[in-house]
């Protein structure tokens, strides 16, 4: 019984291990100025990102799509969107409080091999049991056997982007993110880590704004 007992412990920590390693990892790197006043933030100049890894990206077409997302993500918190090559030509856009640049340092698709593995997993089964006045009645019991686990080639992708929000008067750098997503069991999905990064950051833009009022 002990020995099943450790059997079933063994198979329950290594699923448990490989679950830690499943889904999303992320490295995000935050700094902010605590003493910038984010409160007074009311018109932001958005750049275009600047895409720099663009070498796995299929077609042109991917750029132009990523553009329009991050803009219109980056529209979203509680501040003006002011544009470098339109809104300069009726607006100084010296009057704006901060602007944005961001710069795409990762696009890549990878892989590994996961080596075969055997785990030792419960399951539950039913059988008759005969009672002492002869009627039968059916009882459950768990069993614990082997599943053998076979080598599979796991797709990754990965992106990385890099954020930097300066004052317009003093050309000062507030605050910058730098983070980095690896999804596991994925391949070709860079266009929506790309969308979940944009808008994590941008969300907490506009919290920090909100929360300095």
């Amino acid at each position: 019984m002990r020995h099943i007992l450790k059997q079933m412990l063994t198979g329950a920590l290594f699923l448990a291990m490989l679950l830690c390693t499943t889904g999303v990892q992320a490295e995000k790197l935050d700094w902010v100025d605590k003493n910038y006043d984010f409160s007074r933030v009311k018109e932001a100049i958005i750049y275009d990102i600047e895409l720099v890894d663009t070498e796995e990206m299929e077609s042109d077409l991917t750029e132009k799509i990523l553009l329009e997302e991050y803009l219109k993500v980056a529209s979203r918190p509680p501040y003006k969107v002011m544009r470098p090559d339109s809104d300069s030509i009726l607006h100084p856009l010296k009057s704006a409080d901060i602007y944005v640049k961001a710069e795409l340092l990762k696009w890549h698709d990878d892989y590994y091999i996961k080596e075969a593995y055997t785990s030792w997993e419960t399951v539950t089964r039913t059988r008759q049991v005969k009672r002492s006045d002869g009627s039968w009645v059916e009882e459950k019991y768990y069993d614990t056997m082997p599943v053998y686990h076979p080598a599979e080639t796991v797709y990754t992708s990965t992106v990385r982007i890099k954020f930097d929000v300066y004052d317009v008067k003093s050309d000062k750098l507030v605050m910058s993110r730098d983070e980095l997503r690896e999804r596991k069991a994925s391949r070709h999905g860079q266009q929506g880590i790309f969308g979940r990064i944009s808008k994590s950051f941008f969300d907490d833009l506009g919290k920090k704004i909100k929360s300095d009022d």
